[in-house]
């Protein structure tokens, strides 16, 4: 058999792997470059096949998860504001589309009101929604 055969395999896999980064057919890859290695090596062909599948599915198993994990390492939940309170720093009037609030981390939003109603500067509100970077609240009821 063809060493070239296994290169083809593993150029198909790397194919494969680029357009759907789903970090499974890249360790194909690899199990073909071994492969590729034991019939240079004079290893026949069923030591090949079993060499390209022990070496595929052990990199699977064993190295997919650390990669899973390096690649996502960055990704975090977007922070939300609900449920916070917040201090109208702007007058809230829906109508001109003005207003503002600071919440507790001493950011301030844009802010609507949630019933349309305007809300005055100074007053205490609570996050009921977020859209992208502006907030929706409702005046927080007094206990």
């Amino acid at each position: 058999m063809s060493p070239f055969i296994w290169l083809g395999i593993a150029a198909v896999m790397a194919v494969v792997e680029v357009a759907s980064l789903s970090l499974i057919t890249m360790w194909f890859v690899v199990g073909a470059l071994i492969a590729f290695a034991a019939n240079l090596l004079g290893a026949d062909v069923l030591i090949q096949v079993v060499v390209f599948l022990v070496v595929s599915v052990v990199c699977l198993i064993v190295l997919r998860p650390v990669f899973v994990r390096y690649r996502d390492r960055g990704k975090q939940e977007e922070p939300t504001c609900i449920g916070l309170t917040a201090v109208v720093c702007e007058a809230i009037d829906n109508d001109r589309l003005v207003g503002r609030v600071e919440t507790p981390d001493h950011m301030t939003w844009a802010a609507r009101s949630a019933n349309g109603a305007p809300i005055p500067e100074g007053e205490n509100v609570i996050v009921v929604g977020q859209e992208s970077v502006k907030l929706i609240v409702e005046r927080k009821v007094s206990s």
